[in-house]
């Protein structure tokens, strides 16, 4: 569920407003939630939902899936390119309790019109990651 947004002035072909939710298999966000959790529960939250290709770019296989999370959690954040909206691709880290649990996840959706996945990985994880860093320490002492 999206629960803040940044707009801008240049045109971005995906709007997702706040409130809106989105699967978790084909995004960015929807992968780093899940790489801190173990790969049983993954799998097991991967096979229990549906997982229809919403572009051709789609990866639907849990298996593929479950590699991608594999790679965020070697690099500290998942990517998508065109997997959910043509024209949008993600960046996003996981933000951690204090038990490291995912409680939710930090989110850039740069369009494909001006950004490459790889100049998006570049200039945009370092910032995700910080991002998500700083929250996860500042909910840490939080109380319920």
């Amino acid at each position: 569920v999206y629960v803040a947004q940044l707009q801008t002035t240049q045109f971005i072909p995906v709007l997702t407003p706040v409130g809106m939710r989105i699967p978790m298999y084909c995004t960015s966000s929807g992968r780093a939630y899940l790489s801190p959790l173990p790969d049983a529960q993954v799998r097991a939250l991967l096979s229990s939902a549906p997982r229809p290709a919403r572009t051709p770019a789609t990866l639907t296989d849990v298996d593929a899936i479950m590699e991608r999370i594999a790679a965020c959690r070697q690099v500290g954040y998942a990517t998508n390119c065109e997997e959910l909206f043509l024209g949008d691709m993600g960046v996003a880290a996981p933000i951690l309790n204090s038990k490291g649990q995912p409680v939710a996840a930090v989110h850039l959706s740069p369009p494909t019109s001006r950004w490459t996945l790889e100049e998006a990985q570049r200039k945009l994880a370092p910032m995700v990651l910080e991002c998500a860093r700083a929250i996860s320490q500042a909910i840490e002492g939080a109380t319920p």
